[in-house]
């Protein structure tokens, strides 16, 4: 077997690797916990909910929305969204409820959902989770509520695993590039830097730390083989892409699902904007997920809980495109171009 194809197959086997620990990225990446889930709060006052926030994982969690609806209970101020909760990282939100005069006595269950979105390449997600919340409504009480002190979560992950993971993957990302003018220890570098993803993820599976070993062996995978955050140049069509459009003939109408927390709808927009400028017969709407919830659920945008964006649906034959990557072909596919 000679060194070039020693390379490709080590090269396959880091990426299928790499594409394996995305894939199961497509799970939600926080962890929520309230410091007080049974709460007990006066009619016609007021008490405060700490909620908890938890980053296990190499993706930035956006958008980070609490929610509390609760008859007879109004959450003010109302609590502000998180933008961003880089990986690995923590954060948390005080809720502050108050109840009205006449609310019912007694116990009851209720939750707290909390909506966030995360990007993995091209394409976006976002979740709800329902966090569980007892609520005890006592008579009327003089005795104002405290606010307690907001400590820092100390984070599951130590600081030398987050520091070492992150610091391992830029380590071998330099040791390649000065190696690899090196064409004799090519071969022992990849086999070392798929020892240190096993390594990774074989330290998280002994220690009972999944997530942990995930979240290492993904930095590894991307430094070494250079999988990176799909980036996409201007919303441009290729002559031979408009020229596969003008040979439509027929009238079709797409929808075009976003969200503003979605990094790379903006892209996908533009390129059905831009298809319908050069063709008449593609007509499009934008159709924004978090205001029609039920159309994106109907037409196959939410899938097992989650919702998937961005999502071009061809109305007519109901065949639906996810992500920005290639788009132009795809979307002369879609369309029944010849290309």
């Amino acid at each position: 077997m000679n060194r070039r194809i020693r390379r490709a197959f080590v090269l396959a086997f880091v990426s299928a690797l790499a594409i394996a620990i995305g894939g199961a990225g497509q799970e939600p990446i926080l962890t929520f916990s309230l410091d007080n889930a049974n709460l007990s709060i006066p009619q016609g006052g007021t008490a405060v909910a700490i909620l908890r926030i938890e980053n296990g994982s190499v993706y930035q969690g956006d958008d980070i929305e609490p929610i509390l609806a609760i008859e007879g209970i109004e959450v003010s101020p109302e609590p502000e969204t998180i933008e961003a909760l880089p990986p690995f990282d923590s954060g948390t939100v005080v809720l502050r409820l108050s109840a009205d005069e006449g609310l019912p006595l007694g116990i009851a269950s209720h939750v707290i959902e909390v909506l966030y979105a995360y990007c993995i390449g091209d394409l976006c997600f976002q979740f709800a989770e329902e966090i569980p919340l007892t609520l005890t409504v006592t008579p009327p009480s003089e005795i104002p509520v405290e606010i307690p002190e907001v400590l820092p979560v100390e984070s599951a992950y130590p600081f030398w695993i987050r520091l070492g993971a992150l610091g391992f993957g830029f380590a071998f990302l330099a040791a390649a590039i000065v190696l690899r003018r090196m064409a004799s220890v090519r071969w022992p570098l990849y086999a070392v830097l798929c020892l240190f993803v096993l390594g990774g993820l074989a330290y998280g599976v002994v220690l009972n730390q999944h997530e942990q070993a995930q979240g290492i062996g993904a930095v590894l995978c991307t430094s070494c083989v250079g999988i990176e955050e799909a980036q996409h140049g201007e919303p441009e069509w290729t002559p031979a892409g408009i020229a596969a459009l003008e040979t439509i003939d027929e009238e079709i109408e797409l929808l075009v699902f976003y969200a503003v927390w979605c990094h790379a709808c903006p892209y996908a927009e533009a390129m059905v904007e831009a298809a319908a400028s050069h063709n008449s017969r593609i007509g499009f709407r934008f159709v924004d997920v978090d205001v029609e919830p039920e159309l994106a659920e109907a037409s196959g945008v939410v899938r097992t809980g989650r919702t998937v964006v961005p999502a071009i649906l061809r109305v007519d034959t109901g065949k639906i495109l996810f992500g920005a990557e290639g788009l132009e072909a795809r979307l002369i596919d879609l369309l029944g171009g010849d290309s």
